[in-house]
């Protein structure tokens, strides 16, 4: 993951945490950084799947004015990344447009099997909900003949006492 940022007033100062899951404590936090310069990124591997999460939060002085702040996230990898990995391994530009397109191949599999697992969650909370619509009408059919029943018997009894049948 690529973090790029760029502050959009002058002078201001923005801290950035990244944690592992979705709440965010202290022990489950990855990676703390404070943004000075104007822009700049922020390169990100991830080793485990799962839910990550950041948080943006301004330095806790009294009376400072809203921070105007801009961050764009991007999954793979940026330019940079590939122009050292060229100069580092000596690629020519056949072989680095093969590493960039085994990436992109890799982070394309990565999303299927995330959104694979996703819709089995989907489908396994709809087989439950299906379950739980099966059988509400068949107890209000139940709470229906019993309120019948009753009915009757009790009509019956009101009959039987006023000496009408």
């Amino acid at each position: 993951m690529v973090f790029s940022y760029q502050m959009l007033d002058k002078g201001a100062e923005v801290g950035f945490d990244l944690y592992y899951g979705a709440l965010a404590t202290q022990d489950q936090q990855i990676m703390h950084k404070v943004f000075t310069e104007p822009s700049g990124h922020i390169d990100f591997v991830a080793d485990n799947d799962g839910f990550y999460s950041y948080c943006l939060q301004l330095p806790p002085t009294a009376g400072e004015p809203a921070v105007r702040f801009e961050m764009v996230l991007n999954y793979g990898f940026d330019s940079d990344y590939y122009e050292k990995l060229a100069k580092k391994y000596d690629y020519d530009a056949v072989n680095l447009q093969v590493h960039k397109l085994n990436d992109m191949l890799t982070l394309t599999l990565n999303e299927a099997d995330y959104q694979k697992h996703k819709e089995v969650e989907y489908h396994d909370v709809t087989e439950k909900m299906n379950n739980a619509t099966l059988w509400w009408p068949v107890l209000q059919i139940i709470i229906l003949i019993l309120a019948g029943v009753y009915q009757v018997q009790h009509l019956k009894a009101f009959f039987k006492q006023n000496k009408l049948i």
